[in-house]
């Protein structure tokens, strides 16, 4: 005892420079990372193949202390960089634009987002924190000032489509919990679009190998119009990195032109009057065909939904449709 006594200054300056090296170690063999997950120092065929690698995505908080130490051991050890673009995501802030810190106890935890929970929960989760008990009443303030009903359930495709749509922030992101619901609810829209289309499809309806563009009610005519421009759009943008454009793109097609105005127009074709039959027809295959490719342009972005929805569409005949939405052809301005 007496011995630690008079020690114990020499210890904890060791345990310092322990800590410090460990610190240092990890940064550095982190920086192998893209050499090493290829089989290096090995010449594999992975490596041969794949390295450099394509894109990075990362935050801008660790630009030196992960990424430039890659770069720096990639030209060392292998004579390239480890990839060509590197894209830097903005850092998830909260609704007031601060840093999300378990010193202020205004951390959010994802999970909750896409389950819900109660005002209650949020505090309880606090409580089982390392916040003194001053820090602790001022969090629980802010959380009863934030989140008086709690964070209702918003699901990964909400939250996904959200996170998405705030990259035009620049390098922050001011998480807003009540547009990630926004986005919740827009899912219902989404539903009701299928819903309907079911219904004035019919169990028997086999959509055609191609459209009759020809023979379209001109409302028909337009809305492959948009939706091609909408593809174009979306494409462009995720080509260049550009994901919040592209989120922009999506919802204006599939909530002001295909709900808002192809489906509200097409409606009184389903009446059951005879001189609407032909474009009672048109307008089936043309839903149709907003739907197929409409899902498939949103599925990155929404997978979920868009897989449940997409199943549910009734598939052409002469075509040999992929098993999941997943592994079909994302679309072209071409296709429509």
């Amino acid at each position: 005892m007496q011995y630690w006594r008079q020690n114990r200054g020499t210890q904890r300056r060791n345990i310092s420079w322990i800590k410090i090296l460990m610190c240092w170690t990890h940064g550095f063999s982190a920086g192998l990372f893209p050499l090493t997950v290829l089989g290096w120092p090995d010449n594999t065929a992975d490596l041969s193949t794949f390295y450099p690698t394509s894109v990075l995505e990362t935050g801008l908080d660790i630009l030196f202390f992960w990424v430039a130490r890659m770069v720096m051991m990639g030209m060392l050890l292998h004579g390239d960089v480890p990839f060509r673009k590197i894209y830097l995501h903005p850092i998830i802030r909260d609704a007031h634009g601060r840093k999300m810190s378990k010193s202020l106890g205004n951390v959010i935890d994802p999970i909750d987002v896409i389950n819900g929970i109660t005002l209650e929960g949020l505090q309880k989760k606090l409580e089982q924190g390392n916040l003194d008990q001053g820090e602790l009443e001022k969090a629980k303030e802010g959380q009863k000032k934030d989140f008086p009903d709690g964070i209702p359930e918003c699901g990964t495709d909400a939250l996904r489509f959200a996170l998405i749509s705030y990259t035009s922030q620049s390098d922050k992101i001011n998480l807003d919990i009540k547009r990630v619901h926004g986005y919740r609810q827009w899912c219902n829209k989404l539903w009701n679009a299928i819903r309907f289309a079911m219904i004035k499809l019919g169990d028997q309806y086999t959509p055609p190998a191609t459209l009759a563009v020809h023979t379209m009610p001109p409302i028909c005519k337009w809305i492959l119009s948009v939706l091609s421009k909408a593809v174009g759009k979306t494409v462009s943008s995720l080509e260049a990195y550009k994901f919040s454009d592209a989120t922009s793109s999506i919802y204006f097609w599939w909530q002001y032109q295909l709900c808002d105005v192809f489906i509200e127009a097409i409606k009184p074709y389903f009446n059951g009057s005879e001189e609407f039959e032909s474009a009672r027809g048109a307008s089936r295959d043309t839903l149709w065909a907003c739907l197929d490719t409409g899902l498939r342009l949103l599925h990155p972005f929404m997978p979920y939904i868009t897989e449940e929805l997409w199943q549910r569409l009734p598939q052409p005949k002469e075509a040999c449709r992929k098993d999941s939405i997943m592994i079909s052809e994302y679309p072209s301005a071409v296709q429509v």
